[in-house]
């Protein structure tokens, strides 16, 4: 399955659209290919827009827009965007540099990792969207 594969998307009105990609591809491929069709990888800033993102994701694993430069450093999000909401797997974060969603939680992982991806388009949109594939 190439890049422009199987992917599904659902509105949430008045926030965002996330958009599930479940080509896998490492983090910054996932970001590359998110800035140019959407906004940015997905970001989630409290339960309601973490939970919304899992209904357009599922439980399996993918990437998100979350990330830090160095095994001990601060996650920030790729957007720039602020938001003390967190979603840690217990015994999470290790020293990983880039993180993914998997089973609801957050777990970091290798950067170089081969994942699907969920990107995010906008804020305040005003639209009903419905399923569907390419």
């Amino acid at each position: 399955m190439n890049l422009f594969g199987h992917f599904q998307i659902w509105y949430w009105l008045n926030h965002r659209l996330f958009v599930y990609v479940s080509s896998p591809v490492n983090w910054t491929n996932a970001q590359k290919y998110c800035r140019q069709r959407y906004s940015d990888l997905a970001t989630t800033h409290d339960l309601t827009d973490h939970g919304e993102l899992l209904k357009t994701a599922g439980m399996g694993k993918f990437w998100i827009g979350l990330g830090r430069t160095r095994g001990d450093g601060v996650f920030v999000w790729s957007d720039q965007s602020s938001s003390s909401f967190t979603r840690w797997k217990p015994g999470q974060p290790q020293n990983q540099l880039c993180v993914n969603v998997e089973v609801g939680y957050w777990f970091d992982r290798n950067c170089e990792d081969n994942v699907a991806f969920a990107c995010y388009f906008g804020d305040g949109l005003q639209c009903k969207c419905r399923n569907s594939s390419r």
